[in-house]
């Protein structure tokens, strides 16, 4: 699986997407407690007021390594979290209900080539899809 593949697998399962994002919290919570030496509910809170941008300054690294990994999760919750949310709520929005299925499609396909079979007619060459392009 392509890491462009992942992206869209992750992307169009908004529970994985909040997974992905609980358990980053927990993650940055324990870091945070453990590299800065405070409580863990602190480190929770400070997770979280940095994920969602807020950033109210009550709790805030004080070593190096602390304010690396804030670095680092605030872009991953930034760049990576809300733009899955984003293109997943948007992906729903825009879903045509009305869209042939697969097995839609190949039944159309089929009936099409019992028929053409029956009439004794060719049928040209279906065009080539690239879902790349």
């Amino acid at each position: 699986m392509s890491m462009a593949q992942m992206i869209r697998y992750v992307a169009n399962r908004f529970w994985l997407i909040m997974l992905i994002y609980v358990a980053s919290l927990l993650l940055a919570a324990t870091l945070f407690a453990w590299i800065e030496t405070r409580a863990w509910h602190e480190g929770l809170w400070w997770a979280v007021i940095t994920a969602l941008t807020i950033g109210y300054g009550d709790i805030t690294p004080t070593t190096h390594a602390g304010r690396i990994m804030g670095i680092v999760f605030g872009h991953f919750w930034i760049f990576g979290i809300v733009p899955m949310i984003v293109a997943n709520i948007i992906t729903k929005l825009l879903y045509d209900e009305h869209q042939f299925s697969h097995q839609e499609q190949e039944w159309t396909k089929a009936s099409l080539k019992r028929i053409a079979a029956r009439l004794d007619v060719d049928l040209p060459t279906p065009p080539t899809h690239r879902p790349d392009n």
